[in-house]
């Protein structure tokens, strides 16, 4: 992480510390604020590539401030959560966080976790192209999916619901495009894991469920009945094409 500034947003201060150490010893550049708005102010003065935020603090919490930060960056975003609730982790995706770790954590599992949403950002979303079909290309450059009523653009970054835009977060978009690109195959929950998120995640299912819920509240008429992302329960999901022209 040579040359990486890393901002880290929390009130607890022999958490600051640890971490501090821990990406200090990796060779990236420490920034550290106790509290939501300094940590705000933070961000707008260093620019950094990398934050790590806590949920729960005094005055602006973590989900306020994930919400202020994507207002005008996608930089990767970690949140930390003493809860461990699905519910936290829905609300952290929807202010536009890229992970989530569980408090206490592991060093080693924070670093790997910073590394691999770092990298995200540096090359294209999503894996294993196919042939295409049904109005979409297959080529993995320059993928895309048109139904009539779901559009998926990977060459554009862009998502579009009868013509209107939906706002994705970039994990949101890789997870869909991975999706799309295998239409019609079923990806187990560990597939899913290690090409949209990385061999770090293995086990980490909780991140596939949550992940796919909120992206269904985004491109599903009725997210309970979904006509694209179709659960195999137990196993995992498949990407159901729909004829052109589809409407929901």
């Amino acid at each position: 992480m040579i040359d990486q500034k890393v901002l880290i947003i929390d009130d607890d201060v022999d958490l600051l510390q640890l971490a501090s150490l821990i990406f200090k010893k990796a060779g990236a550049k420490v920034i550290t604020a106790n509290d939501g708005l300094d940590g705000i102010s933070k961000f707008f003065t260093h620019h950094p590539n990398l934050i790590i935020l806590d949920v729960m603090m005094p005055g602006n919490n973590g989900f306020d401030v994930c919400q202020r930060i994507r207002q005008v960056s996608d930089d990767p975003l970690i949140m930390l959560t003493a809860l461990n609730q699905e519910q936290d982790m829905l609300q952290g995706l929807a202010a536009g966080a890229d992970d989530f770790l569980t408090k206490p954590f592991n060093p080693e599992i924070l670093l790997a976790r910073a590394i691999t949403v770092l990298r995200r950002t540096q090359r294209p979303n999503g894996h294993n192209g196919n042939n295409g079909s049904n109005g979409h290309n297959g080529n993995k450059a320059s993928f895309s999916y048109n139904d009539g009523n779901l559009s998926i653009d990977i060459e554009r970054h862009e998502v579009l619901i009868h013509g209107k835009r939906v706002k994705l977060t970039p994990m949101e978009f890789r997870l869909l495009a991975y999706l799309a690109r295998n239409a019609g195959k079923l990806l187990t929950f560990e597939k899913i894991l290690v090409n949209v998120w990385g061999n770090d995640y293995r086990g980490n299912m909780e991140h596939v469920h949550v992940f796919i819920s909120h992206l269904r509240r985004k491109i599903e008429k009725k997210p309970k009945n979904p006509h694209y992302i179709q659960t195999v329960h137990g196993i995992g999901y498949i990407f159901e094409e729909q004829d052109l022209g589809y409407k929901t």
